[in-house]
């Protein structure tokens, strides 16, 4: 039995976790910790971050990249609302991180600095405004309560399928307050081994059924399959059918750039190539997606026959689009998938060419490889001055090495990025986008949890100029711990995305370009002159300016020569006019039924047509 303060005992149970890093602030709320903390400093490391919300994206991206969670403080308060926005993004994308927010006395002895009184009921603090977004969520009154709270949080936040975040509140008081703590059966190893789930034999033969029966199908590889780490049996899939595989924003690089079978993706940041396939497809497969509406285009991409089998370890996701449900592991269900389709024969290669059965369609898909591959290839090697954000992407893909790992959240790039950078990553991992929750200002403490995750790899955070205004300041923290990564500053004045997407559904322009107010009050002055590259050296990075290809070509050069932290690359971009088409995609925007303006008359028409021939809700 060892006596110690049960923020002692919690910094001693995430060593023995292997936790590497706590990243957070400290305030009057987790003082308690932080002192536990400093006096294990040589066992486990604090990051110093200058906002709550970017430790929880920097512990996202870390689990992104090795399935592994981080270990999150803030103090009570402002402090605890600030994880929030994190906290969401990680439930949505179900990755784990645990949550150790300060939180007001347990021992109730009156009132404390931040909290929220008087119009809650007497157990509710800002900590609860955790609850909707945690896997699992528990508050600490009494130290003893640790002993079987720490360990059910890791089991709750590891869950196959259902990983989120977990939260443990930490009142002040009972931080500091002391146990006698069994360490033997504390500290015991944890079964940390989660045996792959496989399907039922009998959703299988169902599967195969339906398989037999398609003549169109099409594969959608969602964030499960690399999860799994299941791109072998993917590949193996995909030629044993001739079936054309797109990918998701999480499932981006499954199939490298090149395969032959490799249709991109689909929806409105989708292909041509990807889109053309899709709507023709009578059967898709769905491995480990989640069938967001930037996957089915908000359900008009598919027809109304269309067959689905989902393979999927999250049962929440399964029976999603009416599937046939392959409940388990996207490795397993692959392998066993493909198993009954080669029946006896169960050693089969495909070197056998089965998909030779389907010359035409394979010569259709290669077709529409072709034409695709022609239009990248226009779109990444336009000349104009400004250059084009698409032609940033292509000197990115021209001077990155095949192991670089580019990172984007919110905006246009995201779309731009899942079109035109060319996974070319052996191991898979080489486009990392958080498109789950979409976070503005994701992209730096991203790049820096990549980083952490996997140092041999060179990381290019791509960001616009309204997504970096959002949270500039993990810059200091890169040059603090110096980690190096280069963060690409595409500034094309505002939230272009969000001005074209009004231009392209009826909507007046307004409200999202970066403008002076003119005479008439209205922003529609001249540009605002943002210097990105002082900001950067105001928080001791590396600063380089680039307008032209020749010019981004050098900074990029010189960003691999600075390994001594981060190098920011402000990148003037043409502001949005120039942004390639939906390549026959289709996203749902509601249009005002109450309008004076003709266009918008013109678009609701449109609206509701093709809702109502195209939408189909199963």
């Amino acid at each position: 039995m060892t006596k110690l303060t049960s923020a002692q005992m919690i910094v001693r149970y995430l060593i023995n976790e292997k936790i590497p890093y706590v990243l957070g602030i400290f305030g009057h709320g987790n003082i308690q910790l932080g002192e536990a903390l400093k006096e294990q400093e040589d066992k486990i490391k604090f990051i110093q971050v200058k906002h709550e919300l970017n430790a929880v994206n920097i512990a996202i991206s870390y689990a992104k990249i090795t399935g592994k969670p981080l270990a999150v403080t803030s103090s009570v308060g402002p402090g605890t609302t600030n994880l929030v926005t994190g906290a969401a993004a990680a439930r949505v994308n179900r990755l784990p991180v645990l949550l150790l927010p300060g939180d007001v006395f347990a021992g109730r002895t009156g009132e404390v600095l931040q909290q929220i009184e008087g119009n809650h009921v007497s157990d509710e603090m800002a900590s609860d405004t955790l609850k909707p977004v945690s896997k699992y969520w528990f508050r600490l009154t009494r130290p003893d309560q640790i002993c079987q709270e720490l360990p059910r949080a890791f089991e709750a936040m590891l869950e196959p399928g259902d990983q989120g975040p977990a939260t443990i509140c930490l009142p002040m008081d009972a931080q500091a307050e002391a146990f006698d703590y069994d360490m033997d059966t504390l500290l015991k190893q944890r079964d940390e081994k989660w045996e792959r789930i496989t399907p039922d034999q009998r959703a299988i033969k169902r599967a195969v059924t339906a398989i037999h029966k398609s003549k169109r199908p099409i594969i959608i590889a969602g964030g499960g399959v690399k999860y799994s780490q299941a791109w072998k049996e993917l590949r193996d899939l995909a030629y044993f059918l001739c079936a054309p595989v797109v990918h998701t924003h999480a499932g981006n690089g499954a199939m490298l750039w090149d395969d032959a079978l490799n249709a991109y993706t689909i929806g409105p940041d989708g292909s041509l190539c990807g889109n053309n396939l899709a709507e023709k497809a009578d059967l898709v497969i769905g491995i480990g997606t989640r069938y967001m509406d930037f996957t089915t285009q908000s359900e008009t991409l598919f027809g109304r026959g269309t067959q689905f089998i989902n393979i999927n370890i999250c049962g929440f996701d399964l029976g999603k689009e009416r599937a046939i449900k392959l409940w388990g592991d996207a490795k397993c269900g692959l392998r066993m998938l493909l198993k009954e389709l080669a029946g006896p024969d169960s050693s089969f290669s495909i070197k056998k060419r089965y998909w030779q059965k389907h010359q035409e369609y394979f010569e259709e898909i290669s077709h529409e490889r072709k034409k695709w591959q022609k239009i990248v290839e226009q779109v990444t090697l336009e000349e104009c001055y400004p250059m084009t954000q698409a032609r940033v992407i292509g000197i990115l893909n021209d001077l990155a090495d095949r192991k670089a790992v580019v990172v984007s959240a919110a905006g246009s790039l995201p779309g731009h990025l899942l079109r035109f950078w060319k996974n070319i990553d052996p191991s898979h991992q080489a486009y990392h986008s958080e498109y789950g929750y979409s976070t503005m200002g994701y992209e730096i403490p991203g790049g820096i949890g990549v980083k952490l995750a996997d140092s041999s790899r060179n990381v290019y955070v791509l960001i616009g100029d309204a997504s970096f205004l959002m949270q500039p300041q993990e810059i200091v923290t890169a040059v603090q711990e110096k980690i190096v990564i280069t963060i690409l500053i595409v500034d094309n004045h505002g939230p272009q995305v969000i001005r074209n997407l009004q231009k392209g559904t009826g909507f007046q322009e307004f409200g999202n370009e970066f403008r002076f107010r003119d005479a008439n009050e209205k922003l529609e002055g001249e540009y605002l002159p943002i210097d990105f590259v002082k900001i950067a050296q105001g928080m001791g990075a590396k600063g380089i300016f680039a307008d032209t290809p020749e010019t981004l070509e050098r900074a990029l050069e010189e960003a691999k020569n600075n390994i001594d932290g981060p190098t920011v690359i402000h990148v003037k971009v043409e502001p949005g006019r120039k942004f390639p088409p939906g390549y026959n995609s289709w996203w749902d925007v509601p249009r005002p039924e109450i309008s004076d303006r003709k266009e918008m008359k013109k678009q609701l028409k449109e609206y509701r047509k093709i809702k109502a021939k195209k939408q189909t809700i199963r």
